[in-house]
């Protein structure tokens, strides 16, 4: 998770050298193709609790079939982006970007069909990563990613700037960079993680039942990324007319804050896929242990995250931007406010992130689900609005208004664990498949 952090991170260190109105489209670029993936990402992500859960009770033929399903999705979701990226990226930053200068529009657009084209390594890495995670083998898929990182940080170099004879590619530069690392760690991964012998039963044979289960309990996943991701698009969309330096620092401080939630989701991960084991082995007991774990280490690291933002915000949001361009000293003081607004639901979103990957492990994926999108449309976009249009306030207190949805869906999550009710959502339909061992 650090690594991904990283190359996102990298790519707006990178793309700030060319400009403000560079830095501010592809960071709106960046929320509209999160956007756009964020369905079949969540799809993807689904497959989880299902593939953990027969691990753990047994089924390792039935595990692996459902992760074999789920890369099949991925290379379908790929190839559809491939055809519709070049309209779609248009379309949506027309309508997005129509706040940005001329300049900034064509910026974004290129930004997002490049990246849109090169999304399919990116799921099908997702699908792979996952089954291996939830399998218990997380280091393949982090060893696959630390030898592609290299790569993406010296082609984006190179790309943007078009060095070593290189055209200079610009913001297509960052897309293209990262894409193509993306497709260097999926080869790796699939080298390394291929069987090492024959697998009985023919589990990457396509079964209608099985691609259905994928769907029904996946689709939970991607109605609430899109919908999730759909307001936080929307109030970037907001914060766009607050102007282009506002779209900047927001953009500087998404890439800080995922400094704290990327490492603290890689921790609610790594104890969703001991729950859902433990759940499939019908040790609801060690899942409510593993929970408790994730939680005790979200909570103390995001704190500690939360300090440095305190004290440090401006000099971290400065890393970002380019000395003595346009409204420098104003971002400078921006980005220090808006930091300050992160710090202090740092705890909050602690509770929020291990408790949600808790019971989504645990099958009660629905529920998740229905909080996830209440607290986004109830409250985060309702009071980003009235904060931009009614208020008239900034950019920090945009970013003060998520308090409201961080503290209160951390509530939610907490109390719908303690009352117990995921201990009757496992998922493991016994008798159906004998349990079998898969080769690993």
């Amino acid at each position: 998770m650090i690594s991904f952090t990283l190359k996102g991170f990298i790519d707006m260190l990178l793309v700030g050298r060319l400009g403000i109105e560079a830095l501010g489209a592809v960071g709106l670029a960046s929320v509209m193709a999160w956007t756009l993936m964020s369905f079949p990402l969540g799809m993807l992500r689904g497959q989880r609790p299902l593939v953990s859960q027969y691990f753990g009770a047994g089924d390792r033929i039935a595990a692996y079939s459902y992760g074999i399903h789920a890369f099949y999705l991925a290379v379908a979701w790929g190839l559809l982006s491939l055809v519709l990226a070049g309209p779609a990226a248009t379309l949506i930053m027309n309508l997005a970007g129509s706040k940005l200068t001329p300049d900034a529009r064509s910026f974004a657009i290129a930004y997002l069909e490049m990246r849109l084209i090169w999304s399919g390594a990116w799921l099908m890495n997702v699908s792979v990563a996952e089954y291996l995670r939830a399998t218990s083998r997380p280091r393949i898929g982090m060893a696959a990613d630390l030898l592609a990182h290299p790569t993406n940080v010296a082609l984006s170099w190179i790309l943007i700037f078009g060095l070593f004879g290189m055209p200079a590619y610009g913001v297509q530069g960052a897309a293209l960079g990262t894409g193509l690392a993306d497709l260097l760690a999926l080869c790796l991964m699939v080298w390394l993680a291929r069987p090492r012998k024959s697998a009985k039963g023919q589990p990457w044979a396509y079964r209608w039942n099985r691609m259905k289960k994928v769907l029904t309990t996946g689709i939970t996943g991607g109605v609430q990324f899109v919908l999730e991701s759909g307001a936080f698009a929307l109030i970037t969309t907001m914060i766009g007319f607050l102007g282009t330096t506002a779209l900047a620092v927001h953009q500087a401080a998404i890439q800080l804050v995922h400094l704290s939630i990327m490492p603290a989701v890689a921790i609610a991960d790594g104890g969703a896929t001991l729950i859902g084991q433990y759940i499939g082995e019908k040790k609801p007991d060690y899942a409510e242990r593993a929970l408790h774990s994730s939680l005790r280490i979200c909570a103390i690291f995001m704190t500690c995250m939360g300090v440095i933002y305190f004290f440090f915000g401006e000099d971290l949001v400065s890393v970002f931007l380019k000395e003595g361009e346009g409204d420098y000293d104003t971002a400078i003081k921006l980005g220090g406010q808006v930091m300050l607004a992160a710090a202090l639901w740092q705890l909050g979103d602690s509770y929020q992130v291990a408790f949600r990957f808790g019971l989504r492990a645990a099958g009660d994926h629905y529920w998740v689900m229905y909080v996830g999108i209440l607290c986004s449309w109830a409250l985060s976009v309702p009071l980003a609005w009235a904060v931009v249009h009614v208020f008239h306030g900034n950019l920090a207190h945009v970013w003060l208004s998520w308090t409201a949805e961080i503290f209160l869906g951390s509530a939610i999550f907490w109390w719908r664990w303690k009352s117990g009710a995921w201990r009757k959502k496992r998922m493991v339909d016994d008798g159906v498949d004998a349990p079998s061992t898969c080769p690993r």
